[in-house]
């Protein structure tokens, strides 16, 4: 009998320690308690686009009862970058804060599978971000469970003439009904939109500066990027209440 039960006290430390998976979805590797690297150029064609780059993460809880949320830490990231993390069926900012967990409400369940996609968005900065997520268990004071590290290797490979000159603002921010977009220079910029999914809502071409209505945006946070004919783009968040 005691032997019985120390190999069940065993097999059951082993799948504790295995209930978990963090899989990035494009490699099929499980990146749990491991880091992923990544390497992007200004050219990429989802920042070129968008402004940010999304990585993809399927978390398995295969066995666990807790209930599981995200804690994002930054452990060594460019003043000038802002990021957002995605769980589950919300995305949400941490608004510049170094560490930041998801809502409660929206928790990892045992027997389901959840996407965890970090959206970077390094603002045409040049640099190294580091970035943990960790999983928490909300049912536990938010201790640890797993996590997942991030190195996100930003560069401006084979693109020239970037002019880091071209800045913008956004106001009222947070809008209801109008926001007005200056720009510190008279160059022709092509104008976007896009909310925390990727969608774009809005594109236009612009100049000196511009009134966008917003009274039919949902409420919620926006990326808006300028971006010239030499490639400079710039980004900046945007938040609709009504």
């Amino acid at each position: 009998m005691k032997i019985t039960l120390l190999l069940f006290f065993i097999a059951s430390s082993l799948i504790g320690f295995s209930q978990l998976s963090i899989v990035e979805r494009t490699s099929t590797i499980d990146y749990a308690s491991d880091t992923l690297v990544l390497n992007i150029s200004q050219a990429n064609q989802e920042y070129s686009d968008f402004g940010f780059i999304s990585v993809y993460f399927d978390i398995s809880n295969t066995i666990s009862t807790k209930d599981l949320a995200v804690t994002r830490k930054k452990i060594n990231v460019p003043s000038q970058w802002s990021d957002l993390v995605c769980w589950g069926i919300g995305c949400y900012d941490p608004d510049g804060q170094d560490v930041f967990t998801t809502p409660s409400t929206t928790c990892l369940t045992d027997g389901t599978t959840y996407l965890l996609k970090p959206q970077i968005v390094p603002n045409d900065v040049v640099g190294t971000g580091h970035y943990r997520y960790y999983l928490v268990d909300v049912n536990d004071n938010n201790n640890y469970v797993d996590s997942v590290d991030l190195m996100f290797n930003f560069g401006i490979a084979n693109v020239k003439n970037i002019d880091k000159s071209i800045t913008f603002n956004v106001s009222p921010n947070p809008a209801s009904d109008h926001v007005f977009i200056n720009v510190d220079n008279n160059v022709e910029m092509d104008f976007k939109v896009v909310d925390v999914l990727g969608n774009i809502v809005d594109k236009d071409v612009m100049n000196a500066s511009k009134k966008l209505d917003v009274s039919q945006y949902k409420n919620g946070l926006y990326f808006i990027t300028l971006s010239s004919k030499d490639k400079s783009m710039v980004t900046r968040k945007m938040i609709i209440k009504h």
